[in-house]
């Protein structure tokens, strides 16, 4: 087996409460690297379509990449790969924290979790060891809670994962903490831990990652820390973190802004950007193995959220949870963000749930009967702050929201489904894609969902010279974007050296190599994307989507926005099937979104070994 690689998976079955070693064949890691690639692959031999994503059948997946442990730039990522809550589908999520590098050093590539424990339960890995320990008392209690037990009882250096109330409630949108503020955040993850009666898990491993070429790691590393030290833009990024994005977003007519209705909030300025931030921010971290240190604590010193603080608020969460309300507030989007970690949710799916509500709630959609006497008007905080708690708890009101926009919307009907910010049942992101036109194909055809992670077409739309406002070129930009991520995610390495050092594919090669003691290319990486997003295609395709999952809503493509670049300009029908058919024939697929014949031979599934819980086959 190569450096960098364990070649096993750990098996748990919580039903049996046993656990087995599954060997991972070399010619498998190979061709799917680790990560998202590797995960699709066991996705598709593990999990059958007719798993429900709250049963027994679906795998909870923990994986790692080949760069996982090492001192490459930021490798310390973790990715969650199951059967979504939200969806129905595919779902990738990914967090940092110790959890991947104690897998690995545990002796694992990936975690495969299956079954449903009899009680709440926890699990406990250390090394070869695994053992399994009650969690009722815990049960109930949030997610902070949780992990101090967690590291209390095993070591406190040890990687965690864990949910909050959300999670145990089968909340859709509920996600998975690992280092307390560090959250698989999108899809429902959480859920699935909460369907198997799993409250947490804890990792400690005692060996090492190997190295093919250490002096050339060292080597590499120097030479893209003294990259970094020259970039303005990692530099802006190590400064402020992700709230820089709001200034950036505000100025390109990009910011969600009540319900995605507008894209701008001047209020903002000064208050919740990066400069209203960086008052609040008493301290910076940076994650296991990474030079950036673009994490931001927070603390709130006065009024009623005084004593709150946190890792954060990331760019993601200001937008949704303030911006998006018409909250200027910083302490109240902090106290919110806090509410969120430790309850267990997404606080996207959260602050596009609370804003559609707030529409709602002024169309005359809903009333304060409905609502249990909450008034939900734009910036409202105090009722933004307190629905959050209801809907962790899936109490009153929050019960109805915790069925996620999508449902909400097709209850209420009268036209709701126009307003309300998803693909495929998740979610939209803080980036209106009505300022930069290639979101709305980064957001349709996403097979997870309303999703930024796959490709961020802001990078080249607004930091880049590219044209906004036109459907050129735009289905050839998002392949390539998504298909540079693909390499990173399989890698289960962060975005941000990736995108704000930069480091391309000929870089991520180098590391590959050094790590690994084999050879790739530039090329071969990316045949390894388009290998993976056409597997997991074939996975929604099997999972009975269709091309008219691919869209967004519709006043995305038939209304403009107010003001700034974008405004009074209009995406319209027929530019979106423009972009959205031009993506498909880039990925070898047809009108319809089907890999064709040519296609799956090229990909050269049918010549793998299948991987089962028995091991290769």
């Amino acid at each position: 087996m190569p450096p960098g690689y364990k070649g096993q998976l750990l098996h748990i079955d919580l039903g049996t409460e046993s656990s087995q070693a599954i060997a991972l064949p070399e010619e498998v890691l190979h061709k799917y690297i680790g990560g998202r690639a590797l995960g699709a692959k066991l996705y598709w031999d593990l999990i059958p379509p007719e798993a429900h994503p709250l049963g027994p059948d679906n795998v909870f997946m923990v994986l790692t990449g080949p760069l996982t442990g090492t001192m490459a730039p930021c490798g310390c990522k973790h990715l969650i790969v199951t059967k979504s809550p939200a969806s129905g589908g595919w779902l990738e999520t990914y967090s940092s924290g110790r959890i991947a590098p104690e897998l690995k050093f545990a002796g694992y590539d990936g975690l495969l979790i299956t079954g449903k424990a009899k009680r709440p339960s926890l699990l406990f890995i250390q090394d070869d060891k695994v053992s399994f320990q009650d969690a009722g008392h815990l049960w109930g209690q949030g997610s902070f809670a949780t992990e101090t037990y967690l590291k209390q009882a095993l070591h406190p250096e040890c990687g965690c994962l864990s949910i909050g109330p959300a999670g145990e409630n089968l909340i859709k949108f509920a996600c998975v903490g690992s280092d307390y503020f560090r959250k698989a955040g999108r899809g429902g993850a959480g859920a699935v831990m909460g369907a198997k009666n799993l409250k947490g898990l804890a990792i400690k491993g005692s060996g090492g990652v190997g190295c093919a070429d250490l002096p050339g790691l060292y080597a590499l590393i120097k030479k893209h820390y003294e990259v970094y030290k020259q970039s303005p833009i990692a530099n802006a990024r190590h400064k402020f973190g992700t709230p820089l994005t709001l200034n950036i977003t505000h100025a390109a007519g990009m910011l969600p802004t009540r319900n995605f209705s507008r894209g701008q909030f001047e209020a903002a300025i000064g208050t919740i950007d990066k400069d209203g931030v960086a008052k609040a921010t008493v301290a910076d971290r940076a994650c296991y193995g990474c030079f950036l240190a673009c994490s931001k604590i927070t603390q709130v010193d006065e009024g009623v959220f005084a004593g709150t603080k946190l890792e954060g608020p990331e760019y993601e969460t200001i937008g949704m949870l303030g911006s998006n309300l018409e909250i200027d507030y910083l302490p109240a989007i902090i106290k919110a963000n806090y509410i969120c970690d430790d309850l267990g949710m997404d606080t996207i799916s959260a602050g596009v749930i609370i804003g559609f509500a707030m529409e709602c709630y002024e169309r005359g959609l809903i009333s304060k009967r409905e609502t249990g006497g909450l008034e939900l008007k734009f910036g409202n905080y105090l009722a933004a702050v307190e629905l959050l708690e209801l809907m962790g708890r899936k109490q009153g009101f929050g019960a109805f929201c915790t069925l996620g926009v999508r449902d909400m919307a097709r209850l209420l009907g009268r036209e709701a489904e126009t307003f309300a910010m998803h693909s495929k049942g998740m979610e939209f992101p803080a980036y209106d894609p009505r300022a930069g036109w290639g979101s709305t194909i980064t957001y349709s055809t996403t097979p997870r969902g309303g999703c930024h992670r796959r490709a961020w077409p802001p990078m080249k739309e607004v930091l880049g010279g590219v044209n906004p406002f036109t459907a050129e070129g735009k289905a050839e930009l998002v392949v390539e974007m998504m298909n540079e991520n693909s390499v990173m995610h399989s890698l289960v390495v962060c975005d941000f050296p990736g995108k704000f050092i930069p480091l391309k594919n000929p870089d991520w090669a180098e590391y590959l190599g050094v790590v690994t003691g084999q050879k790739f290319t530039a090329a071969e990486l990316e045949q390894r994307a388009e290998v993976a997003e056409t597997l997991v295609r074939r996975i929604n395709i099997r999972e009975g989507f269709t091309v008219e999952q691919d869209r967004v809503p519709r006043r995305i493509l038939h209304e403009a926005l107010p003001s700034g670049p974008p405004e009074g300009k209009i995406i319209g029908e027929e530019n979106f099937l423009k972009m959205r058919s031009a993506y498909y024939a880039l990925r070898g697929w047809d009108e319809q979104g089907l890999p064709t014949p040519e296609t799956l031979a090229r990909c050269g599934f049918e010549q793998e070994p299948r991987i089962s819980l028995e091991g290769a086959q």
